[in-house]
């Protein structure tokens, strides 16, 4: 066996068919990180000409010029076979310290294992502790099981198969997401694909939940990078507000509702009137005023917006096998359109065309428990698809030099 650097070309040819595979190991993401003043390897391990395993491998020069090395959901390599492990890392290593770094981190795109929907792990846990044992063995320092978002990548994702046809997976949605899904259509949300003139939407959604939720954001330039040099791996989608249907539907609901109205009247007029009756009018009588404050407020927005308005947007990534949903965001005001839905019921069936494996919704907590656990929206939200929860094995430190005691040490230091 020799370690190699790779061609771009050479890269892309293993990567991309390596059961592994993930946007983090492309040439694409490498390509945008050298635009962004990163220098990026391709190395690998190479027997009788054929490539055994590979890294794309990010250097970033941090204290007295001593540099740390980053593989994005890598390696790519069998964890399981120890004497190719063995001599990638005692290889890379080498690379390493001949570039002045003092440290290697890696978090593989491995499952550790597979839970059921609800977080529980399976009564037959396929934990791989092997692959876990095989790199500490080799001196790599995993950084914890991390319940949360603690790590350079998350830790637990969330996935839905695509082993059964779509209108068989629509049947295991839960009642709850599948009534959204069909309510946020009726109400007139059309879901589109958007392109790099629809950056400054995609970003004012993005803020404006971020900030709602004091997340971390991305401004305007750093997605115009990203469409640049990555636009082949992604698919906006855009929720639109159509004004028209969501005034007919407006109007339909006050209609029916009337109806009903003057139905319970009729029946007061000839029946003894009881509590139930009672009750049923003043339901109805609420609802047909909700309704006419809601054919109120779609005239006002046809009036506004009368070529509809962007409300939602949902950015996608083709990664490996799976169609990954990166982030979202949505308009506050118009919550009760659900289009978050709308938008995830598009990428599933896209998923599906497009011949993917599976969804992966991507990050969750490792924390089930509803309270006070301010990230459970999310994995509830997600776990109204079905699917499962998967668990990566997580992230790993391979110190190079002694540098890295001291550089862990300072930060300490610092951090307190």
């Amino acid at each position: 066996m020799e370690f190699v650097t790779l061609t771009e070309q050479e890269f892309m040819d293993f990567a991309s068919t390596y059961p592994q595979e993930s946007f983090m190991q492309t040439t694409y993401l490498g390509h945008l990180k050298t635009h962004q003043g990163i220098k990026v390897h391709y190395v690998g391990v190479k027997e009788k000409g054929k490539i055994k395993a590979a890294t794309l491998l990010e250097e970033h020069t941090l204290l007295l010029g001593r540099r740390s090395f980053y593989a994005p959901r890598g390696f790519l390599i069998d964890y399981h076979d120890v004497p190719l492990l063995s001599f990638f890392t005692k290889e890379i290593k080498a690379f390493a310290k001949a570039r002045k770094g003092f440290r290697i981190i890696m978090d593989p795109n491995l499952i550790y294992r597979t839970r059921l929907s609800d977080g529980s792990i399976k009564e037959l846990d396929d934990q791989d502790t092997e692959a876990f044992q095989n790199l500490i063995n080799l001196g790599y320092r995993h950084f914890g099981f991390n319940q949360y978002l603690e790590a350079m990548q998350v830790r637990f994702a969330y996935r839905l198969l695509l082993d059964e046809p779509y209108e068989v997976k629509k049947e295991k949605f839960s009642k709850s997401t599948r009534k959204n899904m069909e309510s946020s259509y009726k109400k007139g949300l059309i879901v589109k694909k958007g392109s790099i003139e629809d950056l400054p939407v995609m970003e004012e959604l993005f803020e404006s939940t971020a900030r709602r939720k004091e997340f971390f954001f991305r401004d305007l330039a750093y997605y115009q990078e990203m469409y640049e040099y990555m636009h082949d791996l992604m698919t906006i989608y855009i929720a639109y507000l159509d004004p028209d249907i969501y005034l007919e539907h407006s109007k339909n609901l006050l209609k029916e509702e009337e109806k009903n109205y003057q139905e319970i009247v009729l029946k007061m007029q000839s029946n003894n009137v009881g509590a139930k009756l009672k009750a049923k009018k003043e339901t109805s009588q609420h609802l047909v005023e909700k309704y006419k404050e809601e054919v109120e407020k779609a005239n006002e927005f046809k009036k506004n917006y009368p070529k509809g308005r962007a409300i939602g947007c949902l950015l996608s990534l083709r990664s490996g096998s799976e169609y990954l949903t990166l982030t979202s965001g949505s308009l506050v005001e118009y919550h009760s359109f659900t289009p978050k839905y709308a938008m995830y019921d598009q990428h599933i069936k896209d998923a599906y065309k497009e011949g993917f494996k599976a969804c992966n919704f991507y990050g969750i907590s490792g924390n089930f428990e509803k309270e006070n656990n301010p990230f459970y929206g999310v994995y509830e939200f997600k776990r109204g698809f079905g699917g499962e929860v998967i668990e990566y094995i997580g992230q790993f430190t391979l110190p190079v030099t002694f540098f890295n005691t001291i550089y862990d040490f300072l930060k300490k230091i610092i951090k307190h």
